[in-house]
């Protein structure tokens, strides 16, 4: 605990010699006639959501898909080649390394009143002059953040989705987190503590094991291959290498049967 402490102090302190180093100084007049200079740093009140839990607050997840669309964009440009295409194995090694190690440096800072996500990608215009903001950081937004980007990746889209929409643009756009992941939401935002009550939200499932947004969805054979691994607990080269007519009949059945088993195992339950 007192490690974790002495982390988010340290990061607050950096910020605060940032944003007074970057931020507009507010020139001033006192009673004397002096000039003077003045700089109001505000921190953010942390809720217990924002201090403890593994997962990200809802209030940060549009920011932080952006995050992790961000520094996946950059990954794979500087590993591109630019006679071939990545290898399976080389692109999904740069996505599970940039989830586990290359989203640090983030935290909540207070801007305009709200608590916000903030770091090193996130460029923020409106901190008014005279005004600076306290980063809280530490390693759990690193955790945080490393979770979002394994979803991304794995659940949300899909490795080889996520590559082919690179090689199609060139980058990997915040775009994404708006018509793929659904994170980020167009128009003007719903306002926070309106009052309204919530409805359960259970997940609701077939008699399959299916929940309603697995059955409404449609998506290709590929798709489904690495979502179908994902959901199995392995690999998808393990689904899609090549084997002969016969074994992939084989393979198949094998599939079959597994699914079925779970099915049942659902149903008794």
């Amino acid at each position: 605990m007192a490690s974790a402490r002495c982390c988010v102090l340290i990061n607050a302190l950096l910020l605060v010699g940032h944003a007074a180093s970057e931020q507009k100084w507010e020139n001033k007049v006192d009673e004397k006639g002096m000039q003077t200079q003045s700089l109001k740093i505000e921190a953010p009140s942390m809720t217990e959501e924002d201090q403890y839990g593994y997962n990200m607050p809802e209030q940060y997840r549009c920011d932080s898909c952006k995050v992790v669309v961000h520094h996946l964009s950059e990954a794979l440009k500087r590993q591109q080649p630019k006679n071939r295409r990545l290898k399976e194995w080389e692109y999904q090694e740069l996505f599970e390394e940039t989830c586990k190690s290359g989203l640090s440096g983030y935290g909540i800072a207070l801007v305009d009143g709200q608590n916000v996500l903030s770091g090193p990608s996130i460029k923020r215009d409106n901190l008014k002059p005279g005004m600076g903001a306290i980063q809280m950081g530490g390693e759990t937004w690193e955790k945080r953040l490393g979770e979002e980007c394994r979803k991304l990746v794995s659940e949300k889209i899909g490795e080889e989705e996520l590559y082919e929409y690179f090689r199609s643009q060139g980058e990997l756009s915040a775009d994404l987190c708006i018509r793929q992941t659904r994170d980020c939401h167009v128009g003007p935002k719903a306002p926070r503590n309106a009052g309204k009550v919530k409805a359960p939200t259970k997940d609701k499932t077939s008699k399959r094991g299916q929940s309603d947004a697995e059955v409404a969805s449609t998506m290709d054979i590929s798709s489904f291959v690495s979502k179908l691994a994902k959901k199995h607990g392995v690999r998808k080269r393990a689904y899609t290498s090549n084997r002969s007519f016969g074994e992939w009949e084989q393979l198949i059945m094998q599939i079959a049967k597994q699914t079925s088993q779970r099915a049942e195992q659902v149903v008794d339950v």
